[in-house]
């Protein structure tokens, strides 16, 4: 009897160490779980990383760069931008660095290229209409040329350096040939002394003459590039295209 005692209490003891065996494998398995996998996921969940700068490239260069690091993109505008190409970033909203989590969405503005206007029909507007009209173009004055014509009165542009109809970007410069009206039997030598050397060219040429050499001389009391003296007295009468020296003012 007392063996059979012995014998039960063995089994059991055996059995009860198993358990415990079975538990500590089982806590120890458990704990690696928790530290291994479980720990670091619910830890990268609310991780926050920087934001790569996108502005600058392609659209589609930024997806890529975007989605590697987890993030959505989103085009929120398009807008008209001379620096840069059409389909790239101009601007990315959060702004570069900024730190977010994983999965945010990433708004940016992408360039529509240069604007472009349609030139407008310059000749046979007035000289001071043309200035208006090309400002409402988004366009600007460029070299102005001046020509006798039997068809067109004086002061109206008889010439434009671009055709009407081309598209051209914004702020390009347009030369205009403007009418001297019909050519004169006498050509009168203008005063361009006190004017500034840009006005005596254009005046100079209006007459139907030309700007011949051009002398400096420092003169202290007078702005630079004033026209000092001319080589024809005005009023009086020479042949067309007559040239006209002149001494201007210097520091």
């Amino acid at each position: 009897m007392s063996f059979l005692v012995d014998k039960i209490k063995s089994l059991w003891y055996y059995k009860f160490i198993r358990i415990c065996v079975y538990l500590f494998l089982a806590m120890l398995g458990t704990g690696l779980l928790l530290d291994l996998i479980i720990m670091p996921i619910y830890t990268k969940h609310g991780e926050t990383l920087p934001l790569p700068d996108v502005t600058k490239i392609r659209y589609e260069d930024a997806k890529l760069a975007l989605r590697a690091g987890g993030f959505n993109i989103v085009k929120a505008e398009e807008r008209f931008d001379s620096r840069f190409p059409m389909g790239y970033v101009i601007k990315q909203v959060p702004a570069p660095g900024t730190l977010v989590k994983s999965g945010r969405r990433v708004s940016v503005i992408l360039s529509k290229g240069e604007r472009r206007f349609e030139m407008p029909k310059i000749v046979g507007t007035s000289d001071r209409d043309s200035k208006l009209l090309l400002s409402k173009f988004g366009l600007r004055p460029g070299k102005k040329f001046y020509e006798y014509s039997s068809y067109y009165p004086k002061g109206v542009v008889t010439h434009q350096s671009i055709t009407p109809g081309v598209e051209v970007p914004m702020n390009t410069f347009i030369d205009l040939t403007i009418s001297l009206g019909s050519v004169p039997s006498v050509f009168i030598v203008p005063s361009v002394e006190g004017r500034t050397l840009d006005d005596a060219r254009d005046i100079i040429k209006q007459a139907g003459l030309q700007i011949g050499s051009i002398r400096y001389q420092p003169m202290n009391a007078l702005l630079p590039e004033t026209v000092i003296k001319q080589s024809l007295q005005s009023g009086t009468e020479v042949p067309k295209d007559t040239r006209i020296n002149l001494v201007v003012s210097s520091l």
